[in-house]
């Protein structure tokens, strides 16, 4: 379990990490865009103030310039931010897949959990019977104990005492003289 939640910390560390490294890069290049803009800008006013008296066809061409210097600045930040993007595209799959691992594994424990517990109670429940048998024959064993008697070919003999009591619906039972003291 630790695992998992460690494993989730290092995910959304990475995430973390992806999205500031993300900024960064989108903050440095619109550095590098405004710098460069700038610069750009100083030298076209520089231009103008040097070339007023030049042709139109001179401020077209000085246009031109300017996007062909701002071109390849713009078309790596477009790579960079296109490969950014993909990268949390990636890590956000690969978040969703260890969420449904994690759930599939916590489901598989409570099914396992439960069929465990249904197991036991099954088990606690025959044990719990044959306790009830071994009390109710608890008493029986004690008499038997206390009597005069022994197993005679599967049956109970009992030393029966000619002053005992009787005992039965019909009387026809007699109650066996105490065991002896040893």
């Amino acid at each position: 379990m630790e695992s998992i939640q460690s494993e989730l910390r290092d995910a959304g560390k990475a995430l973390l990490l992806l999205r500031a490294e993300m900024g960064q890069r989108e903050a440095r290049m619109s550095a590098v865009l405004e710098e460069q803009a700038r610069m750009l800008q100083h030298a076209a006013e520089r231009f103008r103030s040097d070339i007023a008296g030049l042709v139109d066809q001179a401020g077209a061409e000085m246009a031109q310039e300017a996007k062909r210097a701002v071109a390849p600045v713009a078309s790596q930040y477009e790579r960079t931010v296109s490969a950014t993007t993909a990268r949390l595209e990636a890590a956000n799959k690969t978040v969703w897949l260890w969420f449904g691992a994690i759930g599939a594994v916590l489901l598989l424990v409570l099914v396992v959990g439960w069929t465990v517990l249904g197991y036991y109670r099954r088990e606690l429940g025959a044990t719990k019977a044959e306790l009830v048998r071994y009390e109710n024959a608890l008493p029986v064993v004690q008499a038997f104990y206390a009597s005069d008697a022994i197993l005679c070919d599967g049956r109970i003999c009992a030393n029966v005492g000619s002053d005992s009591q009787r005992f039965g619906d019909e009387r026809q039972y007699r109650q066996a003289k105490p065991r002896p003291q040893k």
